[in-house]
């Protein structure tokens, strides 16, 4: 695998909050494919990323602006934000214009393409960068087949009961959970953030026609098989109750048809992201809806979203959530998810795809 790369991440005035979403995640994990130097964000300037986001000193600064992140040595800009639309702000154009003339590589999740817009791709051709748009479809669509059906390995959907919930971080330390026993997990990602995390297969699948999606996503949990993985967890999007967002969601259930879901919930939460005169459901509610359109799955367990809260509001909102589902519950950045992780291999064994002892 190659050394990950130095990467600084724009985030401006959008990092440590939901928008800022990809920006966090890399900050938390750094992946696979980058080396996380910096962050640039001049409301948070001068701070250190990780106690921006309350999980202590990372070692990463957050600095006012493209030029002071020059001295951390950069060889890619990472656009960190998830705005709803995905279009590019156009006070960031000067910035894109001076990161391609300092020879830094491009990574956007956006849906604006700057592969496609006149003036980066002349300037990347001049400076001989790479402008990688993560959010453009992939060849050789397809709609689902049932491929998935003959699979042998256990299939893990991460979904939630709205929108940006914290679903990468769930799947992140489940991933870590199944790698400390001894098991090769899978990773299929369905978002930009998760594939600057370095899945195994990824597509954003929010830009692909819907015909497709479910095809899609079935291709990358068949080729992730292949790779000869003990388990595979699969990255839902949005949430499937989520008037926005819950093709989405529709989409990676029908493609991967999971025999196990692990839901991710913001208890702290009242208003929907994007609609905040609908409450956000609870996860039993969200659970019945799994498995009605999935009835092969199976609801284990429940990853709660902290995030800015003390540790006495989580355990008390933990509790809350077990008794109203039933279902053991987690906060999966704070505690861990071995309990979620034993719900599945119980789960497993169910659907006679015990994992057995690593």
């Amino acid at each position: 695998m190659a050394k990950p790369k130095n990467a600084v991440i724009l985030a401006n005035k959008a990092f440590g909050t939901l928008e800022g979403k990809t920006a966090n995640s890399l900050v938390i994990y750094g992946g696979r494919l980058f080396k996380i130097v910096a962050v640039i964000d001049e409301d948070r300037a001068g701070q250190d990323a990780g106690e921006v986001l309350n999980i202590g000193r990372k070692g990463i600064p957050v600095v006012k602006n493209f030029e002071e992140s020059l001295k951390y040595k950069p060889k890619v800009l990472i656009i960190g934000i998830a705005p709803p639309g995905g279009g590019l702000p156009v006070e960031w154009r000067a910035i894109i214009k001076s990161a391609i003339k300092n020879h830094l590589d491009i990574v956007s999740g956006l849906h604006y393409f700057f592969s496609d817009d006149p003036e980066f791709a002349r300037l990347a051709n001049r400076y001989k960068v790479k402008l990688h748009d993560l959010r453009k479809p992939p060849k050789g669509l397809r709609v689902a087949q049932g491929d998935v059906d003959k699979l042998k390995v256990p299939i893990v959907a991460i979904m939630s009961t709205d929108a940006a919930s914290g679903k990468n971080i769930a799947i992140l330390e489940l991933i870590k959970e199944a790698e400390s026993r001894g098991f090769k997990a899978g990773f299929v990602a369905t978002g930009q953030t998760t594939m600057m995390l370095g899945g195994d297969a990824g597509a954003c699948i929010d830009a692909i026609p819907a015909d497709f999606v479910s095809g899609q996503i079935e291709k990358m949990v068949v080729d992730v098989a292949a790779m000869g993985k003990d388990v595979i967890f699969v990255e839902g999007q949005g949430s499937l109750s989520h008037r926005a967002y819950g093709q989405d969601a529709l989409g990676v259930i029908y493609g991967c048809w999971p025999d196990a879901t692990i839901i991710v919930h913001d208890p702290f939460r009242k208003g929907r992201d994007g609609f905040p005169q609908f409450s956000v459901p609870k996860p039993s509610e969200e659970a019945k809806l799994i498995e009605t359109v999935c009835p092969k799955t199976k609801v284990v367990g429940i990853a709660i979203n902290g995030y800015k809260r003390t540790d006495e509001e989580v355990r008390a909102a933990i509790r809350q959530v077990e008794q109203e589902t039933g279902l053991p519950a987690t906060d999966a950045l704070r505690f861990g998810v071995k309990n979620l992780f034993d719900a599945l291999l119980k789960r497993f064994e169910e659907v006679g795809k015990p994992l057995g002892r690593a």
